[in-house]
């Protein structure tokens, strides 16, 4: 069946409407884990994690700038436009800025959430260049892409659709490569974190009963976030593929679930703080006794070392 696009422009601004509700909510639990310690008391500015909550303004200002113009386009489509063709005239008017302004804002909202998981890769691996090197090729990739589909729809002048023959291949092209980021820069955090806690494991420490818990909490929630991301962008790729209007309805969405994602997993990783435990008390030195086996003897030696805690929490939010 058939779905029309004036169907798919309210349906969309409707669902977009929806998310952004959780996005409202979500962004500000995320401003509160940021800029506070678990005890609700304001953290020291020096240890505020600044990256991330630029990242979460620019993801949600984009958001909200996409809402403002997708309401003001229905408005000019379904009650001040009174020329020939009705709606489907004005929303097919594939070269208007406000349908130029509306696929760059989605297209802006993919590449900061892919920057934001690069970003956080290379802060894991240690601010390592080689690590990250391929996913910045497929981000630079991805900044070819949108020029060139901004440049083909600001200039096609056609009564054509989002998903029209014209544009296609470089639409596919981003989306496709939006996925490969996504799946690469999880896989690499989940590796990271899962590799060293495998290897702190070697070692006898009766008091790292939490940290073991966090790092597995950091792991789950990197996981669930990733799938939400990569799922919404799969489905939007394959509705771009078919040419589909509800390409429409999973972008209006998509942009949302970018922010939602990236507060959600600043939220998990900010509450997976022990009670009590502020981000200073992180930072500081902990004195534990480890125990060691000789290599072919019963014989075990203790030592006494000092240990100062990674805030692995704190580079992932």
């Amino acid at each position: 069946m058939v779905f029309p696009i004036h169907e798919a422009q309210i349906t969309g601004i409707f669902v977009e409407s929806v998310f952004f509700g959780i996005h409202i909510a979500t962004f500000g639990c995320c401003l509160q884990a940021l800029v506070t310690t678990s005890r609700l008391t304001p953290k020291p500015m020096k240890d505020i994690n600044w990256p991330m909550i630029i990242f979460s303004l620019v993801l949600f200002s984009n958001a909200a700038f996409d809402l403002a113009i997708g309401f003001y386009h229905n408005l000019r489509a379904f009650v001040y436009y009174k020329g020939p063709g009705g709606p489907t005239e004005e929303l097919t008017n594939i070269s208007d800025w406000v349908n130029v302004a509306r696929s760059l804002t989605v297209v802006m909202q993919t590449m900061i959430g892919d920057a934001m998981l690069i970003y956080r890769c290379w802060v894991m691996y240690g601010r390592s260049f080689t690590v990250v090197s391929f996913s910045v090729l497929l981000w630079l990739g991805a900044i070819v892409c949108t020029i060139l589909v901004t440049y083909l729809e600001a200039t096609l002048h056609s009564r054509v659709l989002i998903s029209a023959r014209q544009l296609r291949p470089a639409g596919t092209a981003f989306w496709a490569i939006t996925i490969a980021i996504n799946v690469i820069t999880t896989s690499l955090l989940v590796w990271r974190i899962w590799t060293v806690e495998r290897e702190s494991a070697k070692y006898r420490v009766y008091s790292n009963i939490y940290a073991k818990s966090m790092l597995g909490g950091v792991i789950r929630s990197i996981i669930e976030s990733g799938l939400l991301y990569t799922f919404t962008a799969l489905i939007t790729f394959v509705t771009f593929l078919v040419g589909s209007n509800a390409v429409y309805v999973v972008t209006d969405a998509e942009i949302q679930i970018v922010g939602i994602a990236f507060n959600l997993l600043s939220i998990r990783a900010a509450r997976l703080r022990k009670p009590g435990r502020d981000s200073s008390s992180l930072n500081s030195n902990l004195s534990v006794p480890i125990q060691f086996l000789r290599p072919r003897s019963t014989q075990k030696t203790e030592v006494h070392v000092t240990v100062t805690a990674d805030r692995v929490h704190d580079d992932m939010v």
